[in-house]
């Protein structure tokens, strides 16, 4: 058995005191590690069923019908978010979860007795509806049970069990048959149904239905303390926060209810500006449409290396970028890795603009043969510790409590419609401009976010929400 060592920021918590809060991360993240694969599904199949021995009655997949096979998932991205959303505001943040396993279930059904492209097209879409539910559901949930010096850590496993999951996608598929991955995947939904009823529902949900009692008890289950005598004074001043944060919005119905003054303060100003800025940054700077095309680019780049091959390293590399993230992400800061993140990111995109440019205008380059793919992978590793995985930590924390439910679903809608955007857009791209335009286009972007990590973003590392919503607000 393998032992991780216990990360900085939570060496000073006893162990029982994170065991539970890890566990609830872990367990609320299976349907993640499901939408993993779901999105993994498309790499290796696509050659299936675009040849002349696919089952589908519609025949072989066209080029433009597998380009709608990779984006109509955004399309469902942009109906999920708002509803889930608006189902955990009003059932629960728990209950709002376990809902998501309805569309992921549909998915695979879809794939495992669809008959035609049609068919395709609408799991891809119910696929995208879980996912928009998972990056705006998740993230709110975490933001609920974790310790501010856990926050961080527990927040990046998303990121983590989604690679966990594209690579499980990658491999099943090259692997197994067709028809035999759905049948193996329906147990997923199951799964995560049964380990989240062992869950309580978040104390600040429980405060807001005036349940006082029940809050308590949720709040020592993922504090692990099992006594009401083994209640710390930490524990107790935890609790008075969460219980003046919720009486102050109880005081008045019109404090209540959310208007449009509530997103014109500046903590709610700046909140947003952030939040929509890194789910910009999150798809623009390439990272999801290298991963979905990184089989092209691979070929175009000189790889003798197969398609699934290809797909599988990349999956590798980015699931560990996204290990170094969450070993990191609670001791050097959330600002300091988004820094180091865009930085390299820029640089590998830069490079590999370069060497495709070099490579256009007849330069001599065979020995440098190797420079692409380890440019990608650079690149691919370097996105994966900052601006793959922070944006959905950080959004949870510069929002105000007040607006982060709302602000939340803005900023997953305005990353569904950018991951079509930028699906569609890069292989048009690559045509018209080429690899290297294409690649120096996505550096750009990511070297003018710099400025904005540096100058606009603050640091949230450790930080109890709480009060730095009361701070921000008595300004």
């Amino acid at each position: 058995m393998v032992h991780h060592p216990v990360p900085a920021a939570a060496e000073n918590l006893p162990f029982k005191s994170i065991r539970n809060q890890f566990l609830a991360a872990l367990a609320v993240n299976i349907i993640t590690l499901g939408h993993g694969a779901a999105l993994g599904w498309v790499s290796p199949f696509l050659p299936y069923l675009q040849s002349n021995g696919t089952h589908l009655t519609t025949g072989p997949v066209t080029i433009e019908q597998a380009s709608w096979i990779g984006s109509t998932i955004c399309f469902g991205g942009l109906i999920g978010a708002p509803t889930f959303g608006l189902l955990a505001d009003r059932l629960g943040k728990r209950l709002g979860l376990q809902l998501l396993a309805v569309p992921h279930l549909a998915f695979w059904l879809c794939i495992l007795l669809g008959t035609n492209v049609y068919h395709l097209y609408l799991g891809r879409i119910l696929a995208g509806c879980a996912g928009g539910g998972i990056l705006r559901a998740i993230p709110l949930y975490i933001a609920d049970i974790a310790d501010c010096k856990l926050r961080g850590m527990l927040g990046s496993m998303l990121v983590i069990t989604l690679n966990v999951g594209i690579l499980t996608g990658f491999i099943l598929g090259n692997f197994l048959e067709y028809f035999t991955v759905p049948v193996v995947m329906l147990a997923i939904p199951v799964i995560f149904v049964l380990a989240t009823c062992f869950l309580p529902e978040t104390p600040y949900c429980l405060l807001l239905q005036n349940r006082t009692e029940k809050a308590e008890r949720s709040l020592m289950f993922y504090r692990g303390i099992t006594g009401y005598f083994q209640k710390s004074p930490e524990f107790c001043r935890e609790l008075d926060q969460l219980k003046k944060v919720v009486k102050v919005e109880e005081e008045s119905h019109e404090q209540n209810m959310l208007r449009w003054k509530d997103f014109c303060t500046k903590p709610a100003q700046k909140g947003l500006c952030i939040g929509i800025f890194l789910m910009l940054l999150n798809q623009f700077s390439g990272a999801l449409a290298i991963i979905t095309y990184s089989a092209t680019i691979f070929q175009e780049s000189g790889s003798d290396l197969t398609p699934n091959v290809s797909s599988i390293i990349v999956a590798l590399i980015q699931l560990i970028g996204t290990g170094v993230s969450f070993a990191l992400v609670d001791n050097i800061g959330r600002k300091v890795l988004m820094l180091i993140s865009t930085i390299g990111t820029a640089a590998g995109l830069f490079s590999m603009g370069l060497f495709s440019y070099l490579q256009e205008n007849g330069f001599d380059l065979s020995q440098l043969q190797s420079l692409p793919i380890i440019s990608l992978s650079f690149t691919i590793l370097l996105s994966s510790i900052g601006i793959l995985p922070l944006p959905f930590v950080i959004l949870a924390e510069v929002l105000p409590q007040k607006i982060r439910n709302v602000g939340s679903t803005i900023s997953i809608t305005m990353v569904a419609s950018c991951a079509f955007m930028v699906l569609k857009l890069f292989p048009i791209m690559m045509d018209q401009i080429k690899l290297f335009g294409t690649m120096w286009v996505l550096s750009s972007i990511c070297f003018l976010a710099i400025f904005f990590i540096l100058f606009v973003i603050p640091e949230t590392k450790g930080k109890n929400l709480i009060t730095v919503e009361s701070t921000n607000e008595s300004v």
